[in-house]
């Protein structure tokens, strides 16, 4: 499973990789427009797997993995002004699902790049951004269609005329802001359109970056944007970036102890991937 991480500038992107993967890669911020990228493969915790070897007496048990990508943040406008192309379209294109950090904890020292604290507004932003990159890869395939759709009565001909009439109708839905995997496609249409891999047709998991003073409050600032923003195919869950990866370079035991403490149920890692595939 390839995961995605994008976000705007300075939402903590890389703390939550790093928290994820136990990297150590710099979060220090990266000029804007710059494709700085991190990479990193964790082990699926699974504990039918080690009974399962047991059982079997197994010589060697190979877990699943999970492939993180970090890219650097995602100035506002990147995807109406110039679309996602090139490394970036790559990236995001062949990743199984997106997951978009949200900043919203406080910080002097680190401005929002929008100069406020707005997690929903940050939503919003990063959505519209996805929806005109979609718009377009649309706008070239049609323009590369116009030529076929002309050609003399023919298979090729029927199948452009076909095609032009779906990225139509996906089109006007995006111009209403509406996502394609909130869109009301058949089973043949969704398969017809997995060559392009469209961006806002992923899955989408939002990880909102809060501070260790909302924490205790975390449940109640979830429930709040839930009520604002409940898609399909979307979740939305609060993490404590910062923590979470000064946790992920102690021990299991250490770690563990420490949430105990604090009263932090599960590890990040497990929850972001007991929810990535139940997206998925």
């Amino acid at each position: 499973m390839d995961i995605c991480i994008i976000g705007l500038p300075q939402s903590g992107k890389t703390t939550i990789f790093n928290a994820l993967t136990r990297f150590t890669a710099d979060t220090k911020p990266h000029a804007l427009g710059s494709l700085s990228v991190n990479l990193a493969v964790a082990r699926v915790p699974d504990e039918r797997l080690d009974q399962l070897a047991t059982i079997f007496h197994s010589k060697k048990s190979i877990p699943a993995e999970v492939k993180y990508i970090d890219i650097a943040g995602l100035a506002k406008g990147f995807g109406k002004e110039h679309g996602v192309s090139g490394q970036l379209l790559n990236y995001l294109s062949t990743a199984d699902a997106i997951l978009l950090v949200v900043r919203s904890f406080e910080d002097d020292n680190v401005p929002h790049v929008e100069g406020t604290i707005n997690p929903l507004r940050d939503i919003e932003i990063l959505d519209m951004e996805l929806v005109f990159s979609d718009l377009i890869i649309i706008e070239k395939r049609l323009h590369r269609l116009e030529a076929t759709a002309k050609l003399p009565k023919s298979t090729e001909r029927d199948l452009a005329i076909k095609e032009q009439e779906i990225l139509h109708r996906i089109q006007q839905e995006l111009n209403k802001g509406i996502p394609i995997r909130l869109q009301r496609l058949t089973h043949d249409e969704i398969h017809a359109l997995s060559n392009y891999q469209f961006l806002t047709a992923k899955p989408m998991l939002i990880v909102i970056n809060v501070g260790e003073k909302q924490l205790a409050e975390s449940d109640s600032l979830l429930d709040q944007l839930n009520k604002s923003y409940s898609r399909p195919q979307v979740e939305l869950i609060t993490m404590c970036g910062k923590l979470e990866m000064e946790l992920a370079q102690l021990s299991d035991q250490e770690a563990a102890e420490f949430r105990q403490d604090i009263g932090l149920q599960e590890a990040a890692f497990t929850k972001v991937i007991r929810h990535s595939y139940a997206l998925l």
